[in-house]
């Protein structure tokens, strides 16, 4: 350090006196050339007021003095005797310059002599005609005044060079030792020893600035241990928490990993790396993407190696992405065997269920007494009702255990799938007078049966839950590359309490009136797992006593 502090010390100086002495050049030189042309212009303003025709009456040394007739003719010149020889000077620059009545100063070679002159001339009338007077000195002595300078300049850069380097050597001893012990005492904290510095130098000001370090030297090592004795604590606790937790900068690299979730993913040392060495679901991926980009959260869940896990993506004020994985396989493996029973009893359930209908079918035929013909209408629209029901539990049954849609994938008409909807609900809607309409188009991407069981499900609640001679409004319209259905009836609406349970599985507002209308309980249900299915918006309004109104988003 001390060898870079003498290097930088002379460089700088070097560099300051070199500048010094080019400025110092250049301005000896600039005034050299300005006291050169005031003493051509001064002589030439002589000169033209004394002209005399015969000659010059004194010739200014060093200066030489020429005059040319106003064809451009030298007549004379006071450095030549023989001026029948000369050129033509009607079209130099300062001949020029005076017939045009703005005399000026012109630096060029000479023809004559072959060197740099600087050159001025002024028009003098002579009766009727007139003369130019002009004159010049050569540049060269200029020149030559600022080449004897520069040895001189030289002599005094070396000079004081060779001093401030002397000097250097002296005084940066003094100040690098103290340094020093402070650079060994950092270095201690660094390896965890810490040695107090004793102010120990004759200048006052270096002791205080000595004491002032070792000060901050034991702050930082207390801060360091502190700071050590903290992130211990903290490691412990990530790595003996049952969630997997990974903390993400915003370039997505990983800054912290957890035991837990480096055995999730069965990776080792994944910090500094980038997050997607952990694992290629697209899921995980791009939502810590979103996040990173857009400082949105997320939670979804995502299996890994037979495992279900519950995925928390947060983005936090200083700009970290924390991901939390929490197991919930046992859950999921209660839900799978819980659908499964439901599944199964449903199944059988429907075989006795369709065997009465058979059989009351056959007495209706059969048997003309009205007693008997009534009970049977009976057992046949309880019967009807609890088959449509079967069905209704085996579909959301189905629904539930898809993950994913795995059939054909058609472009569906939403409009023409309501249409068909409605003409299917036609008696119905006739037996209550409901005037059904439908409006607009649009198209999503989906399998064309979900989507005619969501509208189907949500028009026929419409049109149940409706009063007589009552509407039901469906319109389709597509914007921002989204597809819009909305269902709307001016029926008996949905009290305001009631509005966030309305989804569930046989969720009744009224259990009785619903009985009446002959639902089943499930049509939101399964509206409500068709839309996650796709990850489509589903969102209704309503108000007792004024109609109910259900939108549904699907995104491109």
């Amino acid at each position: 350090m001390k060898y870079r502090l003498i290097l930088i010390n002379t460089a700088l100086v070097t560099l300051a006196l070199a500048l010094m002495s080019v400025l110092g050049i250049l301005v000896t030189r600039s005034e050299r050339y300005e006291t050169a042309e005031a003493r051509v212009i001064d002589v030439v303003e002589i000169y033209a007021a004394n002209y005399r025709a015969d000659g010059f009456a004194t010739v200014d040394d060093g200066v030489r003095i020429t005059v040319i007739d106003a064809d451009g003719n030298v007549i004379s010149d006071s450095n030549r005797s023989d001026v029948s020889g000369l050129e033509n000077h009607l079209g130099r620059e300062e001949i020029v310059a005076a017939l045009n009545g703005t005399p000026a100063i012109c630096i060029r070679k000479s023809d004559t002599f072959g060197v740099d002159m600087l050159y001025y001339a002024e028009k003098v009338d002579i009766g009727e005609s007139y003369v130019f007077i002009r004159a010049a000195v050569t540049v060269e002595s200029i020149n030559s005044y600022v080449r004897k300078t520069v040895p001189a300049a030289l002599l005094i850069l070396a000079a004081t060079v060779t001093l401030s380097l002397i000097a250097t050597l002296i005084f940066s001893g003094n100040v690098l030792k103290p340094l020093k012990k402070v650079e060994a005492a950092l270095s201690g904290i660094e390896q965890g020893v810490y040695e107090k510095i004793l102010p120990a130098e004759r200048d006052d000001e270096i002791n205080q600035i000595l004491v002032r370090i070792g000060e901050i030297g034991e702050r930082l090592e207390k801060s360091i241990q502190s700071s050590e004795d903290g992130k211990e604590k903290l490691n412990y606790i990530l790595n003996n928490i049952s969630d997997g937790l990974i903390v993400l900068d915003e370039q997505l690299k990983v800054t912290t990993a957890n035991r837990r979730l480096e055995s999730i993913f069965g990776v080792k040392r994944c910090e500094g790396k980038d997050f997607r060495v952990l694992t290629g679901d697209r899921n995980f991926l791009s939502a810590a993407e979103d996040c990173a980009a857009h400082k949105r959260n997320s939670i979804f869940q995502m299996e890994i190696n037979g495992e279900w896990y519950l995925c928390t993506v947060s983005y936090t004020e200083n700009r970290l992405i924390i991901i939390v994985l929490t197991d919930i396989t046992a859950s999921k493996n209660n839900e799978k065997m819980r659908l499964e029973f439901f599944a199964n009893a449903s199944h059988e359930l429907k075989t006795p269920l369709t065997a009465i209908k058979g059989f009351d079918e056959m007495i209706l035929l059969s048997d003309d007494r009205d007693k008997i013909r009534l009970y049977a209408e009976k057992i046949g629209k309880e019967t009807s009702r609890m088959v449509a029901l079967i069905d209704d539990m085996l579909n959301l049954s189905r629904l539930e255990n898809l993950t994913s849609v795995n059939g054909a994938l058609t472009d569906t008409d939403i409009a023409e799938t309501c249409k068909e909807a409605a003409e299917s609900l036609r008696v119905l809607s006739e037996n209550k007078g409901i005037a059904v309409t439908v409006s607009g188009s649009g198209t999503v991407r989906a399998e064309r049966e979900h989507i005619y069981e969501l509208v189907k499900n949500l028009m026929e609640n419409s049109i149940r839950y409706n009063n007589e001679g009552g509407s039901v409004d469906v319109s389709v319209r597509s914007e921002d590359g989204r597809t819009i259905l909305t269902v709307s009836d001016n029926g008996i609406g949905i009290d305001r309490e009631h509005q966030s349970r309305i989804f569930e599985r046989f969720y009744r507002v009224d259990k009785s009136r619903s009985r009446a209308t002959g639902g089943t309980g499930l049509g939101l249900a399964i509206v409500k797992h068709i839309c996650e299915l796709y990850n489509a918006e589903i969102s209704l309004t309503s108000e007792l006593g004024a109609g109910t109104c259900v939108k549904v988003v699907f995104f491109s």
